[in-house]
């Protein structure tokens, strides 16, 4: 028998990361059904999905997804939206699968888990997925099996590292939605949230964070794990690049460093770069998500109560500048 493929839509098509959503779709054999975005220039649809249904107004989409079956509705818009929409498809009875940050507080997340709960019957339970994709890039994964080692080795160690992120943007990024504090969370949520959620994932519980420094193009601070002391910079200013030139074809740049000794290993061994290794991620994401081991709601927490500390330390400074 022929499975039937999963019936999908999506809300923010014409955004920057909707691209990685549709491969994924189509890479993971699903039917795009619909498609919604303020703007009408879409032509990526043709890429994947020519005969998706396409709307420009919410409450079209909505009557339509109403009256034709969703499995899943994919969310690619503004953080500040993802709360809203992800409320929308588990009123529609499909499931959620969201862009990070999946909301901005955890007060967010504590309702979304009620409303999971109150909208689920024995006969359809629609669940709320995240994408947490650095759980799944093979250089992360084998370093979460070698901290794993170690700590067996000697369960009290508590590693001292430093973290870079640098994400070149250009002036667009201010103007935008993005640049707006109260829209996106800031620099931390925009480009950090999954690197925090990683090295919660790789070093054990969230213990607390102190910032150093917080502008609209940088952030630094010292955040604390179960095992692990992270001195962090967020950038996207590309001065900060290690070439500092501006025709740089590195757009990341990140590296953990063992700083202290004695560690239970070799320090050079905690030397880990993943600029690279992002482009099929979302698929993977996608794979895990249909086979049934999607990164759920209660597997968002530590990543958003970290981004909520740092950005309530943010702004009681008033000016957001340390």
């Amino acid at each position: 028998m022929t499975e039937i493929s999963k019936r999908f839509g999506i809300i923010g098509v014409g955004g920057y990361v909707a691209p990685r959503h549709l491969r994924a779709i189509y890479d993971n054999g699903g039917k795009l059904v619909c498609a919604l975005d303020l703007h009408d220039c879409v032509g990526v649809l043709d890429r994947y999905f020519p005969n998706a249904e396409f709307f420009t107004k919410q409450a079209d989409f909505i009557r339509y997804a109403q009256a034709n079956h969703l499995d899943f509705l994919s969310i690619c818009t503004p953080n500040f939206l993802h709360f809203s929409h992800i409320a929308l498809a588990l009123e529609l009875g499909a499931n959620a699968i969201c862009e990070k940050p999946l909301v901005l507080r955890t007060s967010e997340l504590a309702t979304l888990q009620s409303l999971e709960s109150t909208l689920s019957t024995q006969a359809h339970f629609a669940r709320v997925y995240g994408i947490l994709q650095l759980r799944l890039h093979p250089q992360i994964l084998a370093l979460k099996q070698q901290i794993h080692d170690e700590l067996a080795l000697n369960p009290t160690h508590c590693y001292a590292l430093s973290l870079r992120y640098i994400s070149a943007r250009g002036k667009w990024y201010h103007t935008s939605w993005k640049g707006d504090m109260q829209k996106s969370g800031g620099i931390v949520c925009n480009i950090g949230v999954h690197l925090f959620d990683m090295l919660a994932f790789v070093f054990g519980d969230f213990m607390g964070n102190t910032l150093t420094y917080y502008d609209d193009k940088r952030a630094s601070g010292v955040a604390s794990f179960a095992h692990a002391q992270v001195k962090w910079l967020l950038s996207i200013d590309r001065d900060d690049m290690d070439s500092g030139k501006l025709g740089t074809k590195t757009s990341r740049a990140l590296r953990i460093l063992e700083e202290t000794s004695p560690p239970p290993c070799d320090r050079a061994a905690l030397s880990v770069d993943f600029s690279s290794g992002f482009e099929d991620l979302h698929t993977a994401s996608y794979k895990e998500i249909l086979q049934g081991r999607g990164f759920d709601l209660a597997a968002q927490q530590q990543a958003i109560t970290i981004i909520e500390s740092i950005t309530k330390q943010a702004l009681a400074t008033n000016t957001a500048r340390l």
